[in-house]
């Protein structure tokens, strides 16, 4: 009897060990890309993405490198082409700012949303043969930022790459 007693002890603690334990689902964003993600949620709910809505410049060279006046001297035709690093070319652009001068606002001119990943920029004065690149870097939206903004430095000129959250 006190054989049989122990044996059926170690078959319920053999069983209880053994048993997986419930484990509880976590809600959240499980999508990397979205602002408030959640590495460690394993039941999708409500994402958030960041979305530009437009990019500030400021301190933009009132001249070229070389010192020659932009545009026959009225300023230079603002637009920045921006897109995802890994993209051979630049998947947005923005509206062009006729004769800027050293700061201006441009909008996207397509719905932009961002991810999390490297995206590189470049500020260029349109004019009718061509463009010229002003100023060019990277920056990491999801990174980086607060206040619905990620702001970056490149060449001396400061990009205000503003966003809401939807």
């Amino acid at each position: 009897m006190k054989t049989s007693l122990i044996i059926m002890g170690l078959i319920s603690a053999a069983l209880f060990i053994s048993t997986p334990g419930c484990k509880e689902d976590r809600e959240g964003c499980t999508d990397p890309n979205a602002d408030n993600y959640d590495s460690k949620a394993d039941v999708n709910s409500t994402c958030r993405y960041r979305h530009a809505s437009n990019i500030d410049v400021a301190a933009v060279p009132n001249t070229k490198t070389g010192g020659d006046s932009w545009d026959d001297s009225d300023g230079p035709d603002l637009k920045i082409n921006f897109g995802k690093s890994s993209n051979s070319g630049y998947d947005y652009t923005t509206n062009t700012a006729e004769n800027a001068t050293t700061s201006g606002t441009l909008i996207p001119t397509s719905d932009v949303t961002f991810s999390n990943e490297e995206w590189k920029f470049q500020l260029v004065d349109v004019d009718l043969i061509g463009s010229e690149v002003i100023a060019s870097g990277t920056f990491r939206p999801l990174a980086s930022g607060s206040n619905n903004v990620v702001e970056v430095i490149a060449n001396g000129v400061v990009f205000r790459f503003k966003y809401t959250i939807k």
